[in-house]
C-alpha cells in the first residue's frame, strides 16, 4: 500500500469517528414525565344533544411507563347553573375517585345524559377536572397550560 493511500485511509478513519462521537453530544433526553389527562377525540371542550338519553363513557388516560403500585386519581365535577342533576344528568359513580391499578392506563367516568330542554341563557356546562393523585403524578399535559386536565361538555338544543 502506498503512503498515500495509508494517509487517506487514516483521515477517513479519524473523520468517522469524529462524526460518530460527536453524534451523541447534543443527545435529547426522551420524555417520560409521566401524567393524566382527559379529552374527547383530543379536545377538551365538547358538546352533547340536550334530547340525548344514554350513558357516555369519557376516558381518563395515564400516559406513563409501567406502574407497580395503584394510584389513586381524585376529580371534580362542576355543573353549571344551566344543568341539575338527576334533571339533565346522573354521576353513575357517587365516588369522584378512579383507581388505576397496576398495568392499567385508562379509566372511564361514566355521565348519563337526561332527555331534558335546556335554557340557553343559563351555563349548560358539566365539567370534569382532574384534581390530584396519591403519586403527585402531573395533572393534564406537561407545560403552563396544563392542557386535557379537565373536560367541558356543554349540553346544547
Amino acid at each position: 500500500m502506498t503512503v498515500m493511500k495509508k494517509i487517506i485511509y487514516t483521515t477517513a478513519f479519524l473523520l468517522l469517528s469524529l462524526f460518530y462521537i460527536s453524534c451523541d453530544e447534543n443527545k435529547m433526553e426522551p420524555f417520560d414525565q409521566p401524567f393524566f389527562y382527559i379529552h374527547v377525540n383530543n379536545l377538551d371542550a365538547v358538546n352533547v344533544q340536550s334530547s340525548r338519553n344514554e350513558t357516555v363513557e369519557y376516558k381518563v388516560n395515564l400516559s406513563s411507563k409501567m406502574q407497580y403500585d395503584p394510584i389513586t386519581l381524585t376529580y371534580q365535577v362542576l355543573v353549571g347553573d344551566g344543568l341539575k342533576e338527576g334533571v339533565d344528568f346522573e354521576l353513575p359513580d357517587a365516588n369522584r375517585q378512579l383507581v388505576f391499578k397496576p398495568g392499567f392506563f385508562e379509566m372511564t367516568i361514566r355521565v348519563r345524559w337526561i332527555n331534558h330542554a335546556i335554557d340557553t341563557s343559563k351555563d349548560n356546562t358539566l365539567k370534569i377536572k382532574l384534581i390530584e393523585n396519591d403519586k403527585n403524578i402531573l395533572i393534564g399535559y406537561p407545560g403552563p397550560d396544563k392542557r386535557q386536565s379537565q373536560l367541558t361538555i356543554t349540553k346544547t338544543l
